[in-house]
């Protein structure tokens, strides 16, 4: 009683500087850390100070930094549109407002500010508002439910779930979670995968971990204050690792969406374990350039200095990690044209899932269920046969169907997929299933394309099933295309670079459209503030622009660009550009009257916040200017 009694005067007794301070967050992290059934948890539960014992166990932040929950009345008349929090009049928050759970008020936790002055704060949509400010973070009644029911708790400044074998597993299980509704009253989830049992589980730990950062979560890359939190969670990985005498080998990250990104960014260290990824973003400040994360993650500058998901995994690929990556081709700000044209690495499987980004994880989750519990448990191979396989040309590409046998027929509730190498990477293409249980076939959006699938390399039929049994089916012979089907493969994967001193080829792939472009690019001024992209007949051409008013900007890097496919998603490439090298300003440069109508019908699509098209007409030393989508 008298641990209990401390605990109330701790609560209800002290300051709130002297809760807030390092001793304060301390005694309440440490009682956090408690059992949830010892007396002292108890009493906090019926007191109904949970919250606020959370609140004062949250992380730390800065002196002169804090949390900060709006809350928006009368939002409907808003419904669809962008708001903005401003603080001095600048910007530290927006999103786009989507309605809130039935009977909850519309409201935005954990925004992070410099000031405890609400008269500082302005918003700039005509609508009430209330703004709370605190030293701890805010959470909700749901939130907290949620985690007591995923048994979500915290670790100093990481939180994550336990479950399966917690005495001596021999394998470690890591999962990252995805993004919920920006509105959720549970801002912050776990990937638990429910079907996953501890029956499964019985020789491994599972570790779910949650991204309890920022309003929605960070992508577990900075914390609050935008700090570096690398070094935190690996240690809680590396922690549970060497407690239990885990080898690495026996490791496996998993995360889908957001938790993909999550995943490639902490297996760096573990370069002997498993990575399961289904449609991670590669380039975080270019996925955050939209909507939804334009006035939030995308202003937070720490998230684009971090090393981006397609650094990293460019990396895992030339060090031959065992990696299992599931992706649509119609999703390019996620895929940054890496996965679907990259080739030829070993250990690397891709999945190639009909689609939206949406569907990838639900429409897979047989075979990645599969491949979780061959993890856990060992890959059960068994065999079954093809009788036929047919081809049908299309203008874009090739559509494939195949009889199976008796014993593949009688398959059930699994992912099908035809198989085929590019170079040393497998590639399985998903197939449909038809009404007659011997057809499996691609349908119009599983068609193959000759210029880099491996159509001439197709060699059999894969069917996986959740409890983990994979079914091959070897194709009796070669599937060679119609002979007006030229194979190409002729295209990279190659990263953007801002220093090409020679030209070099980049391929941009959205959907089943493609384009490629020969460039070169440099830096110029340090202190410069332009991404400046050049477009012009020849890659190796010098330009000049001296006539150019740029008025008090700078060029801080240039590129010189060859559209080699016409002006088909030019705008993209200059999007990525000044994306890669930070600059503030986009200002692109059309060396072709000729194409100038052209280019600026291409480029008024180009979604930047200051961005410009100059035409410069080659035949005379007159330029016009046409100001695009500025923001």
């Amino acid at each position: 009683m008298r641990k209990i009694r401390a605990i109330k005067r701790t609560i209800t007794g002290i300051a709130v500087d002297a809760a807030y301070s390092q001793a304060g967050t301390g005694f309440a992290r440490k009682l956090m850390a408690s059992p949830v059934n010892a007396p002292a948890r108890r009493f906090i539960k019926a007191k109904g100070l949970e919250g606020s014992i959370r609140r004062l166990a949250s992380e730390n932040l800065p002196q002169g930094t804090y949390f900060a929950k709006l809350t928006i009345a009368k939002w409907q008349v808003h419904k669809g549109k962008g708001f903005r929090l401003l603080q001095d009049g600048e910007v530290i928050y927006g999103n786009k407002i989507e309605p809130p759970a039935r009977g909850f008020p519309l409201e935005y936790r954990n925004i992070i500010v410099t000031s405890r002055d609400p008269k500082r704060f302005t918003l700039d949509i005509d609508a009430p508002y209330e703004l709370k400010i605190g030293r701890g973070a805010f959470t909700t009644p749901q939130q907290l439910k949620y985690d007591h029911q995923y048994g979500v708790e915290q670790h100093g400044d990481t939180y994550y779930s336990l479950r399966g074998n917690t005495t001596n597993p021999k394998k470690l299980f890591i999962t990252f979670p995805g993004f919920g509704p920006s509105t959720s009253r549970i801002s912050y989830a776990v990937s638990y995968l429910k079907a996953i049992t501890n029956a499964d589980l019985k020789d491994t730990l599972m570790v779910c971990f949650q991204d309890r950062y920022l309003a929605a979560g960070s992508y577990m890359m900075v914390d609050n204050a935008g700090r570096p939190l690398y070094g935190r969670v690996w240690q809680a990985i590396e922690d549970l690792r060497t407690r239990f005498g885990i080898d690495p080998a026996q490791m496996l990250f998993f995360g889908a969406s957001k938790g993909g990104s999550i995943a490639i960014h902490y297996a760096k260290d573990f370069p002997a374990a498993q990575l399961l990824l289904a449609v991670p973003q590669m380039n975080l400040p270019y996925y955050f350039n939209k909507p939804f994360f334009r006035d939030n993650l995308f202003r937070n500058r720490a998230l684009h200095d971090v090393q981006q998901p397609e650094d990293s995994l460019r990396e895992y690929f030339a060090e031959g990690r065992r990696i299992d990556y599931f992706y649509t081709n119609s999703d390019e700000l996620s895929n940054h044209s890496l996965i679907e044209l990259v080739g030829d690495v070993p250990n690397l499987t891709k999945y190639r899932v009909a689609g939206v980004h949406s569907d990838v994880a639900r429409a897979a989750l047989p075979a990645m269920l599969g491949i979780i519990r061959g993890f856990l448990s060992g890959p059960q191979h068994r065999e079954m046969g093809v009788d036929e396989v047919r081809s049908f040309p299309q203008e874009n590409g090739i559509q494939v169907q195949i009889r199976v046998d008796a014993v593949g027929s009688k398959i059930a509730r699994a992912n099908w997929f035809i198989e085929g190498w590019l170079g040393q990477t497998r590639f399985l293409q998903s197939m449909s299933e038809h009404s007659y249980d011997f057809l499996k076939f691609t349908s119009e959006k599983q068609q193959l394309h000759p210029a880099y699938d491996p159509i001439q390399h197709l060699s059999a039929v894969i069917a996986i099933e959740a409890n983990g049994t994979q079914w091959t089916g070897t194709l009796p012979g070669s599937l060679m295309p119609d002979s007006n089907q030229e194979v190409q493969h002729s295209m990279s994967a190659s990263a953007l670079s801002l220093h090409a001193k020679h030209p070099e080829t980049y391929v941009l792939l959205d959907g089943e459209q493609f384009a490629r472009f020969r460039y070169r690019s440099y830096g110029a001024d340090i202190k410069g503030d332009t991404m400046e992209v050049h477009f012009v007949g020849d890659a190796e051409s010098d330009v000049s622009s001296d006539s150019l008013d740029r008025g008090e900007h700078r060029a801080s890097h240039v590129a010189v660009v060859e559209p080699l496919d016409g002006w088909a998603m030019a705008d993209l490439l200059a999007l990525r550009f000044v994306i890669a090298a930070k600059s503030e300003r986009l200002l692109i440069v059309v060396h072709d009257a000729g194409s100038a109508d052209e280019a600026v019908d291409t480029f008024g699509a180009v979604d930047w916040k200051a961005s410009s098209v100059i035409a410069v007409v080659d035949e005379a030393p007159s330029t016009h200017e046409v100001p695009v989508n500025v923001r």
